[in-house]
């Protein structure tokens, strides 16, 4: 796993789902729990032998069965199946145009779980495929899974479908929980935790399968090198639940971590070194708890105790932190417990995807494991992944899920969460540091209006998105439109789009919006040569911010400028072009360049916050 270097109460702004029909999004009313799994869904081709062959060897088996799985459509089917109408279960998942997919849409239909009709199926790739050998005198089993087109769904894409799904949410209503794994790219599963932590849901990733740390790419994706960092992964994940050999790997991969050799794990037996291995994941990141899946013996679940969960995750003195270690198992009174077991196949995604649907009823974390362990077991007890999950019908009373409490959002979610409470809006850049700035500016301008100059809290939250846009030509005001437009397709909800330009007024306004090209192959010194023979040498500078609310909603354009005149270049070269621009003293300005300005003196006349001074005043008005 691992730090990925990638280039949202908001009713007031209008949306549309494009994706989900209206009978969804009036049951969505109703709605009380939501599980949204970002994961796999593969074909599972099952034999079944007497035993499981050796390297080289050929034997009979008794029985064949294909039928779909993957481990993120296994967990969404296993909390769909739990079968609640106050309970909506999605997936977020990417299917090959084929008899597979096709036979995967069917089972989501018919079990409820919801989906983007739009783009859940692609063209380019075949659906995952996942060949299985099972013992069939002990439920044993070895898989090998051929992602396909699982590792065409993007961080991106991502991003776009749960912002999609977190605008049709009543967060107020609804407990949230996304869950990922690892069948998916690695930046894809780390996106989903991310995007989670934003909206204020609860997160949970299945570390399954384990994987190296080299991301896997397809072809036609870009070569760019994506390096990885555990701990952006650990920090946002709430809840991680491994089994025993994923938890040696993870432990065993942490970069600059004591690796621990498989033999002296004592996988089965030794639970002081398990709590140990558990422990290492909590003090690297993980919020809240740690969740072993131990096979017969059912769980180990190793949490930080309720006060610590905010501890510095940096800090590694186990003085200051503890722990607390509960062995779960299913009930050993529930009807089914002395039935012998067939098939241990999609086990622990049955536990996950329980788990998530008994979290989002606010059920305590020990309360809706134990259930969880329930269903899994019952699940045992039948061949196959999905085909052995129990149905609403098939659960004691003990087991079936109830949304008749007082549960809130803030008994299981991140408490801090932005999304939880905030309009989210999507910055087009894949530049940190300029969405920092675009914040710090909007902060700026809301001081700056408010009586007295307090500061002020923002009602939105703005976060960014690197969309890759064409160059277009034209009117800077046309371009600045037709990219909002583009971007919003991409994100599906507000974003709002930022061009500059550098307009010379004796050669009608060129560069204007080309200036970045012109400066690239002329330099400073071939921008004052432009004007050579001209008397005029004034210009001005000009942002153009365009928002729109999302596809098919009206662009709105805010138009910052300000005047002054084209100079040799003066102070620091390393700021485009803001050495040869100096601003008109009629119009703010100091006899300086904007390169030897200091920031604060340049924020109070540049294009840039004249601009985000008429931008935030709308925002405010479309979400008070």
């Amino acid at each position: 796993m691992s730090s990925i270097h990638t280039n949202y109460n908001e009713p007031t702004i209008p949306l549309v789902n494009k994706s989900i029909d209206d009978d969804t999004n009036k049951r969505r009313k109703n709605i009380t729990g939501k599980v949204i799994v970002v994961g796999s869904a593969n074909q599972d081709l099952t034999c079944y032998a007497p035993t499981i062959p050796l390297l080289g060897e050929t034997i009979l088996g008794t029985s064949f069965q294909s039928c779909c799985g993957g481990v993120g459509a296994n967990q969404a089917i296993a909390a769909a199946y739990l079968g609640s109408s106050q309970l909506e279960v999605s997936v977020v998942c990417r299917l090959g145009k084929d008899g597979f997919g096709d036979d995967t849409l069917k089972t989501f239909d018919e079990v409820g779980v919801t989906y983007n009709k739009a783009v859940i199926q692609t063209p380019k790739y075949h659906t995952g495929v996942a060949p299985i050998i099972v013992n069939s005198q002990t439920g044993d089993n070895m898989i090998i899974v051929l992602p396909g087109a699982n590792r065409a769904l993007t961080p991106a894409d991502v991003r776009s479908e749960l912002l999609d799904y977190h605008h049709h949410t009543d967060r107020k209503k609804s407990n949230v929980v996304i869950v990922t794994q690892l069948e998916i790219r690695l930046e894809t599963a780390l996106e989903a935790m991310k995007v989670g932590k934003e909206m204020g849901a609860l997160t949970i990733l299945n570390p399954s399968p384990a994987q190296e740390k080299t991301p896997t790419t397809i072809k036609e994706e870009t070569t760019e090198k994506v390096e990885y960092d555990d701990a952006e992964f650990y920090r946002n994940v709430d809840i991680l639940i491994p089994n025993e050999m994923e938890l040696v790997s993870l432990v065993s991969s942490i970069k600059g971590g004591t690796t621990v050799e498989d033999e002296s794990m004592g996988l089965a037996e030794d639970k002081e070194v398990e709590v140990e291995m558990a422990k290492t994941l909590l003090r690297l990141g993980v919020k809240k708890a740690v969740i072993v899946t131990l096979g017969a013996r059912g769980v180990m679940v190793v949490s930080r105790k309720q006060d610590n969960t905010k501890t510095d995750t940096h800090n590694n003195d186990d003085n200051k932190v503890e722990y607390e270690v509960t062995m779960l198992q299913a009930d050993p009174s529930l009807p089914h417990h002395s039935q012998p077991v067939e098939d241990t196949i999609g086990a622990g995604d049955c536990f996950c995807g329980s788990l998530a649907a008994y979290l989002s009823a606010g059920l305590e974390l020990t309360d809706a494991a134990t259930k969880a362990c329930g269903v899994a077991s019952m699940s045992v007890r039948k061949k196959g992944a999905q085909s052995s999950y129990p149905r609403k019908e098939d659960l004691p009373e003990s087991l079936k899920i109830d949304f008749g409490g007082d549960a809130t959002t803030s008994d299981i979610g991140n408490e801090s969460g932005l999304l939880a409470r905030k309009q989210v809006i999507t910055f087009v850049t894949g530049n940190k540091k300029k969405l920092e700035e675009v914040q710090r500016l909007l902060v700026s301008s809301a001081s700056t209006n408010r009586p007295g100059g307090n500061s002020m809290e923002l009602p939105f939250h703005i976060t960014n998105a690197k969309i890759d846009l064409p160059e277009l030509q034209g009117d800077p005001v046309e371009i600045a439109i037709e990219k909002c437009k583009l971007a919003a397709e991409k994100v599906n909800g507000p974003v709002f789009t930022e061009d500059t330009c550098l307009c010379f007024n004796a050669l009608n306004g060129m560069p204007g919006p080309y200036i970045k090209w012109f400066l690239d192959s002329c330099g400073h010194d071939g921008l004052n040569a432009m004007l050579n023979g001209f008397d005029d040498k004034t210009a001005y500078a000009q942002t153009i911010i365009a928002f729109t609310s999302g596809p098919g909603h009206e662009v709105h354009t805010f138009d910052g400028r300000t005047s002054g005149k084209i100079v040799k270049a003066k102070g620091p070269l390393d700021f485009g072009w803001d050495p040869i621009f100096e601003p008109a003293r009629d119009d703010g300005g100091c006899d300086k360049t904007y390169a030897e300005m200091e920031k604060d003196e340049k924020n109070l006349i540049s294009h840039r916050s004249r601009s985000f001074a008429k931008f935030l005043p709308f925002l405010i008005g479309k979400l008070l």
